[in-house]
């Protein structure tokens, strides 16, 4: 019976939602091909309380929670992961497309001698173990075939959870496991931490993103009004973050992030393919720009051409109206 691996990323003692996501895609897929044996794991301390309820499926979550673990450590995730794969005798590993998966992958890859398929939006574990990335800024799909029995993926999030949760049993297992000395060696150049209450445009549902086209740094304080109003978080694209306007963790698109969210507001963005690429899974694309040429209408479900300055103000006063009635 094959058997596979989902790494389950936590932050702060919280797992992301995107692992989760990837997770019940792994489930869904072996419920569907059947005779799959679904594992996870997940390092650092971490409520798994959190999970109830949001986990599909069968299977075994292996939790190492020390405390030498609470921050990323290259080393020891390392060896832990590779350690897991071997006693476990999987056949293939799952990771959500993230910053830290993007790291840590590759190193798994080389002690176990494994095929790296990065970046896949669909997979197929049977076979060939194939999956199909988005190429050419998203313009093309590349079929990549695995070339080692073992296979690690680095699948982007879809953006709905797949399948139903709260139908399987899922047992926890601790992981007795601590850095050795060596591997602690590892010095905390720069910590950065999100400002409090603001969501990872990674982890979020809605999306308000602007582009070159708001003029300013002080543009983006309009985005921010909208994005709490809804409940989401802002973007940017990179000429926004070339220019200081915005942080780097808010950068969208080939050279940033990849996002997956179910409503996304493009704002003064004109469409680049490399901004695109970052946005092909999202679910309902609004797209507000003054050139009706622009190429972000091409992909958009709705387009409203204007100035920024003129539509957002009104659309922050339609959602305000639309809040007092709930």
């Amino acid at each position: 019976m094959p058997k596979f691996l989902v790494f389950l990323e936590q932050r702060e003692g919280v797992v992301k939602k995107s692992s989760l996501k990837i997770w019940n895609r792994v489930q869904e897929y072996a419920r569907l091909s059947g005779g799959v044996e679904v594992s996870g794991i997940i390092l650092g301390p971490a409520d798994l309380t959190q999970l109830d309820g949001r986990l599909m499926g069968d299977g075994v979550v292996y939790h190492a929670g020390a405390e030498s673990l609470s921050g990323y450590n290259a080393h020891c995730s390392t060896r832990l992961v590779v350690d897991t794969m071997k006693t476990g005798e999987y056949s293939a590993l799952f990771f959500a497309d993230t910053m830290l998966s993007r790291e840590l992958a590759p190193r798994v890859s080389v002690r176990l001698q494994a095929s790296l398929l990065s970046g896949c939006s669909l997979f197929s574990a049977e076979g060939d173990g194939g999956c199909f990335r988005p190429v050419y800024s998203g313009s093309a799909m590349a079929l990549l075939v695995p070339q080692r029995p073992i296979r690690i993926y680095i699948l982007i999030a879809s953006t709905e959870l797949s399948g139903s949760v709260s139908t399987g049993s899922i047992v926890f297992h601790p992981l007795d496991f601590s850095c050795g000395a060596a591997d602690e060696l590892q010095p905390v150049v720069r910590r950065m931490v999100m400002h409090h209450e603001s969501i990872d445009v990674a982890e979020a549902d809605i999306i308000v993103a602007g582009g070159r086209g708001m003029g300013s740094a002080a543009g983006f304080g309009l985005l921010e009004e909208l994005a709490l109003l809804l409940g989401g978080a802002v973007g940017a694209s990179r000429p926004v973050v070339d220019a200081g306007w915005r942080a780097h963790p808010e950068q969208i698109g080939q050279t940033g992030k990849r996002v997956a969210p179910r409503l996304y507001i493009a704002c003064a963005i004109s469409g680049a393919l490399q901004h695109l690429a970052g946005i092909g899974s999202a679910g309902t694309v609004v797209a507000i720009n003054c050139d009706p040429h622009a190429p972000i209408f091409d992909i958009a479900d709705y387009a409203l051409v204007g100035d920024v300055y003129t539509v957002v103000p009104k659309l922050i006063d339609a959602v305000k109206e639309f809040l007092k009635t709930k």
